[in-house]
């Protein structure tokens, strides 16, 4: 009798891929944990950023009530002067020209009158040419002519503690004065005096101006920089409002 063999082919069994080796799996697990660090990071820094915003919102609050209280205390304080007549309102009463209360009853002259009588010299105007800015020359002009034409204290005063605001002495009473005011009674009228002095300087030195290189270029500068004066009205009250406090 034959023996019977039975064959039987074994069935392949499935791969799974895994890591070659352990350095790739080192290499994984480092960029899962480099992942989470990098998250970690991330919302840590937007903690923080909300926190600044919050910080800085809670500071400019703080500093918009503080410029409130300022401006309220100001506000009192000019309506206080202004119904006094005081220009400061600090300092002494005691004839210290620097801090002293400027009041209605004092000998101030009306700042019409002090405008009216405005001059700008020869010597004035030689003293512009000194200056490299025309500005810088017309607020010592001014204040200097304030000094030797206008009353103690003088017609025209700085309110302190205010950004540049001025007062002016009308009819026995001081009044705040406005950006157009101060360019009508102020800024024109040293432009006009300017002007006519700078006008008899050049019909004096005419022929010179026409064969003189350095009258030439005296007249060409300083024509140029006067025309230019009236636009110029902000910058100059800002620096006579510092020169009067």
């Amino acid at each position: 009798m034959k023996k019977t063999f039975t064959i039987r082919i074994k069935p392949k069994l499935k791969t799974t891929t895994v890591p070659s080796s352990s350095c790739e799996m080192s290499s994984m697990y480092q960029c899962q944990i480099q992942e989470r660090e990098e998250r970690e990071e991330r919302e840590e820094r937007k903690v923080e950023r909300q926190e600044e915003c919050c910080a800085e919102i809670q500071s400019l609050r703080c500093e918009i009530e503080t410029m409130k209280t300022e401006m309220n205390e100001m506000r009192q304080q000019m309506k206080q002067m202004l119904r006094s007549g005081y220009t400061h309102s600090d300092g002494d009463s005691h004839g210290d020209s620097r801090n002293s209360h400027y009041s209605s009853e004092t000998s101030a002259s009306d700042f019409g009158d002090w405008a009216s009588g405005l001059e700008v010299t020869r010597q004035d105007l030689e003293n512009m040419f000194e200056f490299s800015d025309v500005v810088d020359w017309a607020s010592k002009f001014i204040v200097a002519d304030l000094k030797q034409q206008s009353g103690h204290p003088y017609s025209l005063c700085a309110i302190k503690g205010s950004r540049n605001e001025m007062l002016t002495y009308h009819g026995g009473a001081w009044k705040k004065m406005t950006d157009q005011e101060f360019a009508s009674t102020i800024v024109n009228k040293v432009f006009k005096k300017l002007l006519a002095a700078f006008t008899a300087w050049k019909n004096e030195n005419y022929n010179k101006i026409l064969t003189s290189e350095h009258f030439s270029t005296l007249y060409h500068s300083n024509y140029a920089r006067i025309l230019s004066f009236n636009e110029n009205a902000s910058k100059l009250k800002t620096k006579l409002f510092h020169a009067l406090l």
